[in-house]
């Protein structure tokens, strides 16, 4: 099993929500992040336009998913498809080995409790 972990920026989130939906997965969590990489953040104006300020960190989702190893290729695909663009400082994507996976609920294990 491999844990998937996406980070993405904020905007791309519903289209990678679809294109995850679309490989019927057993779930997936994600969470609002910050971070900042090679790009600086975009400039913000405020106050009716006559002050700028530019934020120390971009706004990301950092989205986690679990899936068997014959899976990783097709989701990862997934989420390139639906959050690349081509430019610099649209995310990445990282995937570790995951050893145990164990439900709570129906106390399965390894790949059954996907």
């Amino acid at each position: 099993m491999k844990k998937i972990e996406a980070i993405i920026p904020h905007p791309r989130l519903d289209s990678t929500f679809l294109a995850l939906n679309e490989l019927e997965l057993g779930g997936f969590t994600y969470y609002e992040s910050k971070g900042r990489g090679e790009l600086a953040p975009p400039e913000i104006h405020a106050e009716r336009g006559t002050s700028v300020y530019r934020p120390e960190f971009n706004p990301n989702v950092t989205v986690s998913i679990v899936v068997r190893d014959d899976m990783v290729k097709k989701v990862t695909d997934k989420i390139l498809e639906s959050t690349s663009t081509g430019l610099a400082g649209e995310g990445k994507i990282f995937v570790s080995d995951i050893n145990e996976v164990v439900d709570i609920g129906s106390k399965n294990r390894g790949d059954s409790a996907l």
